[in-house]
C-alpha cells in the first residue's frame, strides 16, 4: 500500500508529460526577418567650366580704312549657316549639349542632346532566418538543506521543441525523488 501513491503520481506525470508533447499542433514558420539597406550616389563629379575671355575688335570706329569693304564676303558670312556646341552639364547624373545653328543672326535649329545616367544604386539585403527549435537535455547538480538533513541530487532536464522543460533529481543521501514540469511564460502582447 505505500507504494500506491507513487504509482499514481508516476502514472498522471507520465500522461502528462504525453498531453503535452504528443498533441499534433500545426506550426507555421515565421517569417523571416528582412533588413535592408540602400545607398545611392548622388555626388556629382566637379566640372571644368571655361569662360572665354572677351578679345576686343574693332568693329567700327571712325578710323578710316585703307582696304576696300568686301560686300561678298559680308553677304556670304550673313546667310552661311555656323554650328555651335555647348556643353551644359557634363558629370556622374547626365550629360546635356546644346547644339544650335545660327543664320541670318536668328537661330535657325536648336538639338538638345540629354543623357541622363542611371543612378548607382547598391541594395543590401540580409536575411534573419530563425534556427529550428529542438529538444535540448541538461545535467546538473542541486544541493540543498533543511533543519534536519542536508540534501545533494543529480539532475536531469529536458526541454522540448516547445519549450517545455520537465526536471528529474534523486537525492542520494535521504533518497528522495523530484519531478518538475515548467512552462515559458510570455509577456508579449
Amino acid at each position: 500500500m505505500k507504494t500506491t501513491p507513487w504509482i499514481i503520481i508516476i502514472i498522471l506525470l507520465v500522461a502528462l508529460f504525453l498531453q503535452r508533447e504528443c498533441t499534433p499542433k500545426v506550426v507555421c514558420p515565421e517569417c523571416p526577418q528582412t533588413t535592408s539597406d540602400t545607398i545611392r550616389d548622388t555626388i556629382t563629379k566637379p566640372t571644368v567650366h571655361y569662360v572665354p575671355k572677351p578679345i576686343y575688335t574693332d568693329t567700327g570706329s571712325t578710323k578710316w580704312r585703307s582696304y576696300p569693304v568686301d560686300t561678298f564676303q559680308i553677304l556670304s558670312d550673313y546667310f552661311s549657316k555656323h554650328l555651335y556646341r555647348d556643353t551644359l552639364q557634363n558629370d556622374s547624373n547626365a550629360l546635356i549639349v546644346l547644339t544650335d545653328t545660327v543664320s541670318q543672326n536668328r537661330i535657325v535649329y536648336r538639338y538638345p542632346q540629354i543623357t541622363l545616367y542611371p543612378q548607382t544604386i547598391r541594395q543590401t539585403t540580409w536575411v534573419d532566418v530563425p534556427q529550428p527549435l529542438k529538444n535540448t537535455l541538461y545535467l546538473g547538480m542541486s544541493i540543498g538543506r533543511n533543519p534536519t538533513k542536508f540534501g545533494l541530487a543529480p539532475s536531469a532536464m529536458f526541454k522540448s521543441k516547445k519549450d517545455h522543460v520537465y526536471s528529474f533529481s534523486y537525492d542520494v543521501i535521504s533518497r528522495d525523488m523530484y519531478v518538475g514540469i515548467y512552462w515559458k511564460i510570455s509577456f508579449k502582447k
